[in-house]
């Protein structure tokens, strides 16, 4: 028995599905299911009853719960002490993307800070290729980041992910829709003024592509590195814009914004922790346990 298959265990039970737990612990269900299997064996009595389509303990399987999630628990806040040894101090030097410093990091940084107490953050919020930038100068300890990295470089680790949807300002929908009941497309969004990230974002290229494939000219009205001024703007009524869900949910339900039916929809938008290879941050690991954890529940690891 070791703490990998019981935190497995635990996840399954707290999310409800091997294949939810897979993605939390960033493993294959095919893995998380080895080590649930191995757990089983280990203590010679079945933990889940199979028959079922979501995951439902047996009554051996709800007697060890407690006892395995109290195990898991102290074994990470062990890990957390040893980590906020007053050996680590310094700053650290942390790039954000603007949608998670509006979102959940906040409170990640708090719970980082309560894990090194002796370290000061120096944040840094901008836009992904930017930020990217200064990581691979040095000028940047690590970031979180939006979109999948690939450079030869960099370390990446998989945090959470959020759904980006076309919205308009909320009076705007009381209005007579020329497209009738059939979903808008992107030819038609594109005579409704669209309000979009600055170049050097993540969401621009793939704004692009969305377009291009669409065959449609991609000529925003809007270009703007805040996303907050691009919500401000569209609740305004200037035009429409590519938003979180997440980030927005107060605003649609105040009734300031309002989603639009669009096809095709746009892909989910992965954020990602990042750093060089050549150097991993004393707090890199404990930043990703936390992240992650703050960010459900939109962490696909």
């Amino acid at each position: 028995m070791n703490i990998k298959q019981l935190e497995s265990f635990v996840r399954i039970v707290e999310l409800g599905s091997f294949q939810a737990a897979s993605k939390n612990l960033n493993a294959s269900p095919s893995t998380i299911s080895a080590r649930v299997r191995e757990l089983e064996s280990f203590l010679g009595a079945d933990l889940f009853d199979r028959s079922f389509h979501r995951a439902r303990l047996t009554s051996r399987g709800q007697e060890f719960y407690g006892r395995a999630r109290h195990l898991v628990e102290y074994t990470r806040a062990l890990t957390q002490d040893l980590r906020s040894s007053p050996a680590v101090t310094g700053v650290m030097r942390i790039g954000v993307a603007g949608l998670v410093a509006m979102t959940w990091f906040p409170a990640t940084l708090h719970a980082l800070h309560g894990v090194y107490p002796r370290i000061g953050f120096k944040l840094d919020i901008g836009l992904t290729y930017s930020l990217l930038t200064r990581l691979a100068s040095g000028k940047l300890d690590l970031a979180v980041i939006a979109g999948p990295v690939s450079h030869p470089g960099m370390h990446v680790e998989p945090v959470a992910s959020d759904d980006f949807v076309w919205m308009q300002a909320g009076a705007a929908a009381k209005a007579p829709s020329a497209s009738g009941n059939r979903p808008l497309s992107p030819a038609d969004l594109s005579t409704m003024g669209v309000l979009t990230f600055a170049e050097d974002s993540f969401h621009h290229s793939k704004l692009q592509d969305w377009f291009s494939e669409a065959g449609v000219p991609f000529e925003p009205l809007v270009t703007c590195n805040q996303m907050a001024v691009l919500a401000e703007l569209t609740a305004r009524g200037v035009g429409v814009s590519l938003l979180p869900v997440n980030g927005f949910k107060k605003w649609l339900h105040d009734g300031r914004l309002t989603v639009l039916n669009v096809e095709p929809e746009f892909p989910s938008v992965e954020f990602s922790l990042v750093y060089r290879k050549t150097r991993k941050p004393d707090v890199a690991d404990a930043l990703l346990d936390l992240a992650r954890a703050h960010a459900l529940p939109h962490a696909p690891q």
